[in-house]
C-alpha cells in the first residue's frame, strides 16, 4: 500500500487500526439489528485498500471484516435449526463469510459530492479481490459502507446513487445500481453525540476540533481525556499521535505550543512525567540543531556574497531550506566553485 502523507489520514489509521477503538467505534455506529447478527470480537482490520494512487491525497479507506454470529442451538427462534442440513450451511456461512465494513474518510474541508461513485468503485474491486480469494465461491458477502466526515461545511451530499443519475425513467431504474452509505458526521455544524469508551470519544473529538479556531483549547481538552486512559503505555501512544497530529494537521499549532501544555499537565503519573520530560528534551535539542543549521545557513550566505557579490532571492531560500548535511557539502564546494550554481549541482 502507498505511503500515507497526509497528517489527516495518518491519524484516522494509526487510531481506527487500534482493535478496540474499531469494535467500539463499530458498537457505536452500526445499527441494532446488523450487532445482532454479527460478532464484533471476530473484527479483522484488512490490509487492503482501494484506493487509487492518483487520491491517496484527498481519501483514506479501512476495511473492517466480521464473521457472522453462530446461533445458538438451544435458541428457539431460529427455525433453521430445526432442518439439519440449513443448520450446517449456517455453521459453514458464519465460518467462512465475512460482512465487509468499508470506512471511507473524507479530511477536506469541503464535503465530496461523488462519494457514492467512489464507494461503487470500492464495493467492485472489493467483489474482485474476493473472487480471487475464494475461487469456489458462488457469492459475494455483503458490504456496508460507511463514511465519516469531519469538515468544516454541512453534508449535503446525494445519499443514493440514483440521486446521481439524471434523467432516470422507471424503466430504466432495475438496471441501474442502487445503494446508500451510513453517514457519520462529526464536523462541528453537525448535532452528532459522540459516544464510545473514552478512547472512541477521544479520538473522534480530535477529529472533530482539527479544523477549530481554538486548537490550543481543544488540545488542553483532550490531553485531560487521556488522563482518564487506564493503560498508561496506550496513553502514552494516543498522546504522542495526538500532538503530532495537532502539530502538523493545524498548522497553528507550534512544538513549542505543546511543550508548554505538557508542562502544564500534572498526572502524578511517572511514566507519563517520564513522557512529558522526554517529549521537552527533544524539543529543546530540535531548538538547538535548527539554531545550529541557521548559523550554518548565515555563513554560507556571507561566503557566497563575498566570493559572487549578492545573492537572489531563489538561492538564498534554498540555502536557508537545507538541511545540516547538505549545507555543510555546499560549504566545501564553494571553496573551489567558479559560479554561484556550482556551488549546488
Amino acid at each position: 500500500m502507498d505511503e500515507i502523507n497526509n497528517p489527516h489520514d495518518v491519524y484516522f489509521r494509526e487510531r481506527f487500526t487500534r482493535r478496540e477503538i474499531a469494535q467500539d467505534f463499530l458498537r457505536q455506529q452500526l445499527p441494532a439489528e446488523l450487532l445482532e447478527v454479527v460478532d464484533l470480537e471476530s473484527l479483522e482490520i484488512s490490509k487492503d485498500s482501494y484506493v487509487s494512487k492518483e487520491l491517496r491525497a484527498s481519501y483514506s479507506d479501512l476495511v473492517y471484516r466480521l464473521r457472522w454470529r453462530v446461533p445458538d442451538e438451544a435458541d428457539p427462534t431460529v427455525p433453521e435449526r430445526a432442518d439439519p442440513a440449513a443448520a450446517a450451511d449456517l455453521e459453514d456461512a458464519a465460518a467462512t463469510l465475512a460482512l465487509h465494513v468499508y470506512i471511507l474518510f473524507e479530511h477536506k474541508s469541503h464535503p465530496d459530492y461523488w462519494v457514492l461513485l467512489q464507494l461503487l468503485r470500492y464495493i467492485a474491486l472489493q467483489g474482485d479481490a474476493y473472487r480471487k480469494q475464494h475461487p469456489e465461491a458462488k457469492t459475494l458477502p455483503p458490504v456496508y459502507p460507511l463514511v465519516l466526515y469531519h469538515g468544516q461545511r454541512l453534508w449535503r451530499m446525494p445519499s443514493d446513487f440514483h440521486a446521481l443519475i439524471r434523467p432516470l425513467p422507471e424503466a430504466l431504474k432495475p438496471y441501474v445500481p442502487q445503494f446508500r452509505y451510513a453517514l457519520h458526521d462529526l464536523s462541528p455544524r453537525s448535532d452528532v453525540e459522540i459516544k464510545g469508551d473514552v478512547l472512541t470519544r477521544l479520538v473522534q473529538l480530535a477529529l472533530r476540533w482539527i479544523f477549530s479556531d481554538q486548537p490550543l483549547e481543544h488540545l488542553e481538552r483532550l490531553i485531560a481525556l487521556i488522563d482518564q486512559v487506564a493503560d498508561r503505555d496506550t496513553a502514552l501512544q494516543i498522546l504522542e499521535s495526538l500532538l503530532r497530529y495537532y502539530v502538523q494537521g493545524t498548522q497553528r499549532v507550534e512544538e513549542s505550543d505543546a511543550r508548554r501544555l505538557l508542562e502544564q499537565t500534572a498526572p502524578g503519573d511517572p511514566i507519563m512525567q517520564t513522557f512529558i520530560d522526554r517529549y521537552i528534551e527533544q524539543g529543546r535539542e530540535q531548538g538547538i540543531e535548527q539554531g545550529e543549521r541557521k548559523g550554518e545557513a548565515k555563513l554560507l550566505l556571507r561566503q557566497m556574497e563575498r566570493k559572487f557579490g549578492p545573492t537572489d532571492a531563489r538561492l538564498r531560500q534554498q540555502i536557508q531550506e537545507a538541511d545540516a548535511e547538505t549545507l555543510l557539502e555546499w560549504s566545501d564546494r564553494i571553496l573551489t566553485a567558479e559560479t554561484p550554481e556550482a556551488v549546488f549541482h
